[in-house]
């Protein structure tokens, strides 16, 4: 996340420049002495070069070698300062080249330092900023390559490495995305008591969090800024580190404290003008996205949207912005945003896996598939491209539900249309996306009800295919009940999306299976057609409206509007509470139809869903419900009564794509003026988007 780095290509030049500098000066220096023949004294010289070295001043040391190595050129001595003093102001290659010209003359000890110093320059450049993407772990192959060549001719393993190669391998391991060896290099260290430096922490911490590892992450990143407080990587790394131990507030107050003290325009006294901080751009951008995983994604918008109003031209605002955007489920302009930051930098790998998501969710997979090959050929060893493919498998893979559900019902059973007693059992399997728009579905579907001691049940099998693409998708199904009532069903629906906010729905449906199982005990079926549309401003309100039209054998004619809203009320990064409000009414043409079919009736419920995420890790999580309601219910000729509800689920998530609900209901309905009490239970298992 460094902004500017010093680039390799400039530390060359400057090597080159001292070089050329040095040269200038010893030449005319030395054909001057010649001339005069005036030779300094060879013991005093090397006796005042050493005292420079010792005082640290490795310049003045090299100048005064320069000076002199002309009149002792095969001074064994001379040639040692030499490299030692390069090795001192920096040129490490250098000296490591005149090392090996003449490695004999040199001790065990003086040859371990000059191989560690060019092993960790050659580290420095592998982590500096390239220009050209091909290039981009050019210089860490070469430093790996560097430590193996070092390796095979010392015949030395990496547990007898000398413990500052043993440190820039790890960090060349990290580089290279190599972190479950990083991981265990560490613990191998940790267990023989080793002393690891701060910046080999860094990196620790780094793969141990790529690992998903965050409590070990911690003590390592806290080493790293003992070693390195003002190191903004770390930080916000140490922030992420509590994030993804579901330590919200933790998290933010780690970033927050950075916020405090890093003003955007930090300003000297006396000055006319600041700079910019790109201390505390890191921190209001991460701070934006940790405010976003901690569901209050309002302001994490408002934050992203100001600062990107102030650096329109900002990859990392520009992408983080469309993350926010395809949270809140907008994924268009989330796509317009994470298309922006390519253009910007088409390096950036979050944008372009952003533009996955998005795409994805847009139903435009031919558009997606391309930009996902891209970047597991090119950054395949990523976590985020990992992650990336394995939703990217989820979504085009196989897709399976399979559900049961139940109830008994008291009180009311003569007149309820559930019966005394019911039962439903059923799977749906749908094969991986076809030619990037199909899917072949088949299906299984078992329900039976008791009424006044006769069992009527349907038993269907099903197959049909479903087509996605942009902004429409449409299926058409083929089923058989087993009881030979009705004859096959057709079911064909169509929906359209017209923008983020808004999509409609058309179903039409011929032997409908969710027509009345007390109409089907009397040899009743029923065709149906039914108009829906959402609206979803944001993923806080949901508006729903529905109209359905049944077309009983019987000629009974019965029509229905709901309405509903899901609006939340309270947020924190465990706990969601919800209002839900609904209003329902419908009428029949028929008032001797042998099953519920009442003239004219309506409802009005009001309730509240509690949402409480207990446990999270990554992909895996439990989550439970509470669901309570209570609502007024008319019907024609029977008056009103207050209808109660309540619901209580669980929700185990195992893995991506991966998900076990089951509930227990309990309601009170009233049919004809009849009250009766109702429980149920409910599970499903989905495998699959």
């Amino acid at each position: 996340m460094t902004r500017f780095l010093t680039k390799r290509p400039l530390a060359t030049a400057l090597s080159a420049l001292l070089g050329l500098t040095f040269a200038g000066i010893c030449a005319p220096v030395a054909s001057q002495n010649d001339a005069q023949g005036r030779i300094p004294d060879r013991e005093t010289a090397i006796t005042e070069i050493e005292a420079l070295l010792q005082a640290r001043d490795p310049l003045a040391a090299l100048a005064r070698i320069e000076r002199l190595a002309p009149i002792w050129p095969d001074d064994a001595r001379f040639y040692r300062l030499r490299v030692a003093a390069l090795s001192d102001v920096g040129d490490s290659d250098r000296a490591w080249t005149l090392y090996r010209a003449h490695p004999d003359l040199f001790s065990a000890e003086q040859r371990e330092r000059f191989e560690a110093d060019r092993l960790a320059r050659l580290v420095l450049w592998s982590r500096q900023y390239a220009e050209d993407e091909s290039a981009l772990l050019a210089d860490v192959e070469r430093a790996e390559a560097a430590i193996d060549d070092y390796m095979r001719e010392t015949g030395t393993g990496i547990g007898e490495l000398p413990p500052r190669i043993r440190y820039d391998r790890m960090v060349v391991l990290n580089r290279l995305n190599r972190h479950a060896e990083v991981v265990d290099e560490y613990r191998a260290l940790r267990t023989a008591g080793a002393e690891i430096p701060g910046y080999a922490l860094a990196a620790i911490g780094d793969s141990l969090m790529a690992l998903q590892l965050p409590g070990e992450a911690e003590p390592a990143l806290d080493g790293a800024l003992q070693a390195d407080p003002e190191n903004i990587d770390v930080r916000i790394q140490r922030a992420y580190a509590a994030l993804e131990q579901e330590q919200h507030a933790e998290a933010r107050a780690q970033l927050q404290a950075v916020r405090d003290t890093s003003p955007p325009w930090p300003m000297r006294p006396g000055a006319t003008q600041g700079w910019q901080n790109w201390h505390r751009y890191e921190a209001d951008l991460n701070y934006g996205l940790l405010l976003a995983f901690g569901e209050d994604l309002p302001q994490a918008q408002a934050l992203l949207e100001e600062r990107v109003a102030v650096g329109p031209a900002n990859t990392g605002l520009q992408s983080a912005l469309g993350t926010v955007y395809l949270i809140r489920g907008w994924p268009e302009r989330a796509l317009e945003r994470f298309r922006m930051a390519s253009t910007l930098d088409e390096r950036d790998v979050q944008s372009r896996v952003g533009q996955v998501g998005a795409l994805t969710d847009l139903q435009r997979d031919d558009l997606a598939r391309p930009i996902h090959d891209e970047l597991m050929q090119r950054y395949g060893d990523l976590p985020l491209v990992q992650r990336m493919d394995r939703t990217w498998d989820v979504h085009r893979g196989w897709q399976w539900r399979a559900y049961a559900a139940g109830g008994r019902s008291e009180g009311g059973a003569a007149v309820s249309p559930l019966g005394s007693r019911d039962r439903r059992y059923g799977a749906e399997v749908q094969t991986p996306v076809l030619g990037d728009r199909w899917r072949l579905t088949a299906g299984y579907d078992y329900r039976w009800s008791d009424f006044d001691g006769a069992r009527v049940d349907d038993r269907r099998t099903s197959a049909g295919v479903r087509y996605a693409h942009d902004r429409l998708d449409w299926g058409l199904q083929a089923n058989r009940a087993s009881d030979g009532v009705g004859g096959t069903g057709i079911d064909a629906d169509v929906g359209w999306r017209f923008n983020d906010l808004w999509d409609a729905r058309a179903t039409v449906r011929r032997n409908d299976a969710d027509a009345s199982m007390q109409a089907r005990a009397a040899g009743i079926t029923a065709d149906s057609i039914e108009l829906s549309a959402n609206y979803v401003p944001s993923e806080r309100t949901y508006w729903s409206v529905g109209a359905k039209h049944w077309r009983y054998d019987d000629g009974n004619r019965r029509e229905s509007l709901a309405v509903g809203l899901d609006q939340r009320l309270f947020t924190r990064p465990h706990f969601l509470l919800n209002g839900i409000a609904g209003a329902y009414a419908s009428r029949g043409s028929r008032d001797d139809a042998p099953y519920f079919n009442p003239s004219r009736d309506a409802s009005l419920e009001l309730g509240l869903r509690a949402d409480h995420l207990a446990w999270r890790r990554y992909d895996r999580h439990f989550r439970h419900r509470l669901t309570v309601g209570a609502g007024s219910y008319y019907q024609e000729g029977f008056g009103s009564g207050l209808v109660p509800s309540a619901r209580y689920e669980h929700e185990w998530q195992f893995a991506l794509g991966r998900v076990l609900t089951y509930g227990l209901s309990w309601s009170r309905p009233v049919y004809d003026g009849q009250r009766e009490e109702r429980i149920g239970f409910d599970a499903e298992f989905r495998w699959g988007e």
